[in-house]
């Protein structure tokens, strides 16, 4: 073989390996930018059921007063119901709009502020499910112990989402 048919087999086969770079690297993007649409719109998923929610919460408390054992924490926040209920809402728009305008630091806030009442939420109902426990578990009175869970979920959730979005904040910073 020549010099001339080695350097062009050289040549070709360099071609044939950028070719490939080039191909993984678009693949790469494509899969980066489709999942960044995703978290978007989970984060708008999040932002509309918290708006959505909050004055159902409203409505909730208006027709049962919050009255039951399940509700003895909650009862003791400023102003609850309706200071959870604004909570929440601000939250969901908080998230809404840090979203809508990819900005992951406010859309950061937001989802604090929605563990943050998650978590309020799994307290009060695993707080009501622990009394009842402890003063004998009568199936008469039992609280809705499935509630706590449910919403400490929800709350392990927004903590995910939050960290995600603090590492797209510090991704575009640097």
């Amino acid at each position: 073989m020549t010099a001339y048919a080695r350097s062009t087999d050289a040549v070709s086969a360099l071609a044939s390996l950028l070719d490939a770079l080039d191909t993984d690297r678009r693949a790469a993007k494509a899969t980066a930018k489709r999942g960044e649409s995703n978290r978007l719109r989970l984060l708008m998923v999040h932002g509309a059921a918290a708006i959505i929610v909050a004055p159902l919460f409203l409505v909730y408390s208006a027709a049962n007063g919050l009255t039951s054992t399940s509700w003895t924490l909650l009862r003791s926040i400023p102003g609850a119901p309706h200071t959870v209920a604004a909570w929440l809402f601000t939250a969901g728009v908080v998230v809404m709009l840090g979203s809508a305008a990819r900005h992951a630091g406010v859309a950061a806030v937001g989802l604090g502020m929605m563990g943050v009442w998650y978590l309020s939420f799994a307290s009060t109902f695993s707080y009501a499910a622990w009394a009842w426990w402890m003063a004998g578990a009568d199936p008469a009175t039992m609280p809705g112990i499935y509630a706590g869970p449910v919403y400490f979920h929800l709350a392990v959730i927004m903590v995910l989402q939050l960290a995600a979005a603090l590492r797209v904040r510090a991704d575009r910073e640097d």
